[in-house]
């Protein structure tokens, strides 16, 4: 096995090493030389395993946090609708439109940034007929509050039976 000297980098060859105390011919250096494990050895394949394994986990553990935080983030805004909250309204050409007002409320100690809002209508079958997303009236929620929006639906309002909401997901 071959061994290097610390000080001066003059090499040597051992049979074996024993973990005594060597000193350099050349320098005078006196050290005590460890074994250096081959990067083919099972002991180095185990570990490089051992790594990954650990890394694996971690990143799992991270992933199911920030994963389980979103959820938990959604559960506490949430958006309602009234019934008594929809109702037509005339817009500046005349036509019947949907009025929509409801709130978003923070149920946390927290303060959160408001998501996005998407109102869907629904047909006589509970078939979505659109999909429309528009920005909250505010950016931030503070703790235990309500916030109120209002939304005139661009749809028209013959096919209508039903209308929800919901927050968009945040990235």
């Amino acid at each position: 096995m071959k061994i290097t000297c610390d000080f001066c980098k003059t090499e040597y060859t051992l049979t074996k090493i024993s973990g005594v105390p060597v000193k350099c011919a050349i320098c005078g250096h006196v050290w005590v030389p460890h074994r250096r494990f081959s990067g083919n050895g099972v002991l180095s394949r185990f570990l490089v395993v051992l790594c990954a394994l650990i890394a694996a986990c971690i990143f799992s553990f991270v992933a199911i946090v920030k994963f389980q935080h979103h959820a938990e983030q959604r559960k506490q805004l949430v958006a309602h609708i009234d019934e008594k909250s929809v109702h037509l309204v005339k817009d500046a050409d005349g036509n019947n439109r949907i009025f929509v007002s409801g709130n978003i409320t923070n149920h946390t100690e927290d303060i959160y940034g408001l998501p996005g809002i998407i109102i869907l209508s629904y047909d006589g079958a509970n078939n979505v007929i659109s999909r429309q997303a528009f920005m909250p009236p505010a950016t931030l929620i503070e703790p235990k509050t309500t916030v109120t929006f209002n939304h005139i639906l661009s749809v028209d309002p013959t096919n209508v039976k039903r209308v929800s909401v919901e927050l968009k997901e945040s990235k």
